[in-house]
């Protein structure tokens, strides 16, 4: 039900609709059910291709993936999904973005040290990237343009800064909680 209506929105979105004209949609919907059931934490059952071969040499960017999760969020919403579920399924999506498009994959962060230093402790820590995500937020609820995405009752802004704190950390190379 959640890949169809992602798939329903994707038919009449202008921005991306055009990767998928003449495709399966059958096959990528059931392929992309099942690889997302085991990413959000379903049994271990995907037997497809990687994504780095699937993906290879169709030029998407960060604003096309941006634009598939806004489906993704769309979906999930008109299905009554909670607010914190949904957010917690994007930033679970997230990781992919970089086989999707092709990048080099590289060291992992944790991996990345200079004079024996994860790129986490070079930062200053934990404290530090919690610093700068309420800097962030606070600089967001002071600007007119964007004040209204932030504008959520204060439970939900702190969940949602404690998940990109510890997506932060994660990539930063701490303790991925």
């Amino acid at each position: 039900q959640f890949m169809d209506r992602v798939y329903d929105l994707i038919q009449v979105d202008n921005r991306i609709k055009s990767w998928f004209a003449g495709k399966n949609y059958q096959a990528i919907k059931e392929g992309q059910r099942i690889y997302l059931t085991e990413l959000l934490g379903g049994p271990k059952i995907y037997k497809g291709k990687d994504l780095v071969g699937i993906h290879k040499g169709m030029g998407l960017s960060d604003y096309e993936f941006d634009c598939f999760l806004a489906n993704c969020e769309k979906a999930m919403s008109g299905l009554g999904i909670e607010d914190e579920t949904i957010d917690e399924a994007i930033v679970s999506m997230e990781p992919v973005r970089n086989a999707l498009m092709d990048r080099a994959q590289g060291l992992a962060a944790h991996a990345k040290m200079v004079d024996g230093q994860s790129i986490l402790d070079r930062f200053g820590g934990e404290m530090n990237v919690e610093s700068v995500v309420e800097m962030m937020y606070s600089g967001c609820l002071g600007d007119p343009r964007v004040r209204f995405y932030f504008e959520v009752n204060k439970e939900k802004i702190q969940t949602i800064k404690q998940r990109m704190t510890q997506l932060m950390v994660g990539a930063f190379g701490g303790p991925v909680t």
